[in-house]
């Protein structure tokens, strides 16, 4: 396969996984509406269940490209990623599914950006900037939009639904930039999976699996819908996406990749029939487009010799 071949193979990846993504959250928004399925049973359920299949994935198919190098700090490293980073994103985004819907859980994930700035800027790694200033305040005004839909006396989105959907940004920060220190240690399967893998038992310690309603009436089309949020929208999504890493550079799948809220907005506005004001997609557009720039056009001011080597943290 020729190098340009290759490289669309990774875009089409990069662009069928950020989809699937954003319809596994209306998917999920869904399951939420119309079945007692609780928010933690849910994100047991999709950890366990996906981990499970992404470290299967590695095992058969790049275990000898990059053995295991589990030691005890690589291991301690994971463990608190899988915490703070895997298990609180997840939690977090599906709350906010829960106490408002996909659509704007979605969109409220993309302010991650702004607190990766705030912490580059505060641990000195990056000097700080109007521009900085600037997409702070943009990213802001998008955030009281979505919530308010330009009725600043009354907030459209629910307290816990804005709070969710913020502590998933602050998550997803967090999931990022850790991130980038264990890819120097562990293949992208083994971090994924095996952060899935964890956090799915820690979430069965605070809801098992095998506790859920049995009384209630599962059609076969409410059981696929479930299987499909996770099998598709969680697992198939984190495996198009690993896999368009090996033909693409992360800034074209970081770009790609906002294609994610867009499909969540579309399929929740289609299939959820959830409704948008004129201000709300004003909103959206802001926050798209501020995550747009940060991954394209904002100038790199990072003091380099400042960063931590990734072996030594």
């Amino acid at each position: 396969m020729t190098t340009g071949s290759k490289h669309i193979r990774g875009l089409i990846f990069v662009l069928i996984g950020a989809t699937l993504w954003g319809i596994g959250g209306t998917a999920a928004d869904y399951i939420f509406r119309n079945t007692p399925v609780t928010v933690e049973w849910y994100v047991a359920f999709r950890l366990t269940v996906s981990g499970i299949i992404l470290l299967a994935a590695y095992w058969l198919f790049s275990r000898k490209q990059q053995p295991v190098r589990l030691d005890r700090r690589t291991l301690a490293m994971l463990v608190i990623y899988s915490l703070f980073g895997m298990t609180m994103v997840q939690y977090s985004f599906m709350a906010a599914i829960g106490h408002g819907n996909a659509a704007i859980a979605t969109v409220l994930q993309y302010t991650g950006p702004i607190y990766i700035i705030l912490w580059l800027v505060i641990r000195k790694f990056s000097k700080w900037s109007y521009a900085d200033g600037l997409i702070i305040i943009a990213m802001i005004a998008g955030v009281i939009l979505l919530a308010t839909d330009g009725n600043f006396s009354a907030l459209i989105v629910s307290p816990p639904a804005l709070i969710w959907g913020l502590i998933s940004g602050v998550a997803l920060s967090y999931y990022t930039l850790h991130a980038q220190i264990l890819l120097y240690r562990l293949h992208p399967l083994q971090l994924v999976g095996g952060s899935m893998f964890i956090g799915g038992i820690v979430m069965n310690f605070i809801h098992p699996l095998w506790q859920f309603d049995r009384e209630f009436e599962w059609t076969a089309a409410l059981i696929m819908i479930l299987l499909l949020s996770v099998m598709i929208g969680t697992t198939l999504a984190f495996l198009l996406y690993i896999s368009s890493l090996k033909h693409i550079s992360s800034k074209e799948a970081g770009i790609l990749g906002t294609l994610e809220p867009a499909s969540a907005v579309v399929s929740s506005v289609l299939w959820l029939n959830i409704s948008i004001g004129w201000y709300q997609i004003l909103g959206i557009a802001i926050i798209l487009g501020i995550a747009l720039f940060i991954s394209v056009g904002r100038k790199d001011k990072t003091n380099k010799e400042d960063i931590p080597d990734p072996q030594d943290s």
